[in-house]
């Protein structure tokens, strides 16, 4: 049975201040990310955009749909894919879910024969209702319901042939729980926290640093978190980290240095880090291996151009006006990177 899946990548990111579908998740974007992992599964994947051309420069394998009516919702995405679809029915996922899998489409889609909408009931009785499965026999109510800008998808689902699958019986069909999958990236913090279950499963890129080193900072990454500036060698990183240590001290983020040589036998580095306790957070710099998280420095004087992509990274500091989709923090006001450091340190205890 050929399946469909919509891509919903139509919503403004006003929160995140970029858009998603762009933001470095794993080797790629987020939306090539969910097109990879959706592509063995489903014959056709569309994308829900707001302007045909969006996105189209990655030449991904998916067919675009343009929003029929601009600012109305993801009902406006739902009713243009729909309307251009050749399918009969399809499962819709939203850009910012990274970790629905294409195994609980797919339950969906059988679940829906007979039915107009199959949708979600979670365990708190809330509905999820952009991640179900919508057939095209709603496409004319949909419309209507734009025409009198009714936006609301609850509201719509209860005037439709929608089943609703509970919760506890998709349990245990997918690897991933299903209460995860619902994870939804609005802000920073958001889109911050999912790299952490990202690479907490293993999925991020591996280094190509030897295996002890790598697995070395794998388990120090499920219990406290590792934060390493990098950058060109004439940054003088230590005297930065030695600074924001004390900053981060006033405002009770609990932080230990740990100095890093490269020359010295993993092992060795393995019982100096096992050693570091009762902190919130370990600081250092030029520690390369990907199983860290890390901040680059770029500097007028030394370095203006990036050493690492920015899927490698978490954010820059810069001293000048450098443009990213990653967050960039001002190298003359150390005070300006601290709430991030404390998000990112509160979200990696969740």
């Amino acid at each position: 049975m050929p399946y469909a899946l919509v891509i919903l990548c139509g919503g403004k990111s006003t929160r995140m201040g970029t858009d998603k579908a762009l933001l470095p998740f794993g080797q790629k974007s987020l939306i090539e990310y969910l097109v990879d992992k959706f592509h063995p599964y489903f014959s056709s994947i569309y994308l829900s955009v707001q302007q045909q051309g969006d996105y189209s420069s990655l030449q991904l394998p998916v067919k675009y749909v343009a929003d029929i009516y601009q600012n109305a919702g993801a009902l406006s995405g739902i009713f243009s894919a729909l309307s251009m679809m050749k399918e009969d029915r399809a499962f819709f996922i939203t850009v910012d879910t990274p970790f629905v899998e294409p195994q609980l489409g797919i339950s969906l889609l059988t679940a829906s024969e007979g039915y107009d909408i199959c949708a979600i009931r979670r365990k708190n009785l809330q509905t999820e209702t952009l991640s179900a499965v919508y057939s095209k026999n709603v496409t004319p109510r949909a419309g209507k319901a734009l025409i009198l800008k009714q936006y609301s998808l609850n509201l719509f689902l209860e005037n439709c042939s929608t089943t609703y699958v509970p919760e506890e019986d998709l349990d245990g069909k997918c690897s991933t729980p299903v209460s995860l999958q619902f994870f939804n990236m609005n802000t920073r913090s958001d889109y911050y926290r999912a790299l952490h279950f990202l690479w907490r499963d293993g999925k991020l890129p591996t280094s190509n640093h030897s295996d002890d080193t790598s697995s070395l900072f794998r388990r120090q990454e499920s219990s406290i978190p590792i934060l390493s500036f990098v950058g060109d060698s004439l940054i003088d990183k230590k005297n930065y980290v030695e600074q924001l240590s004390s900053v981060l001290d006033k405002d009770n983020i609990k932080n230990a240095i740990f100095h890093y040589d490269e020359n010295q036998d993993p092992a060795a580095q393995r019982d100096a880090l096992r050693r570091i306790t009762n902190v919130d957070l370990i600081l250092t710099y030029d520690l390369k291996d990907l199983a860290c998280f890390k901040i680059e420095m770029l500097l007028q004087e030394t370095n203006r151009n990036p050493l690492y992509k920015e899927n490698e990274l978490m954010a820059y500091v810069t001293d000048f006006n450098y443009k990213s989709v990653l967050p960039t923090y001002d190298y003359r006001k150390l005070r300006s990177i601290v709430p991030f450091i404390r998000n990112f340190v509160k979200d990696y205890g969740n």
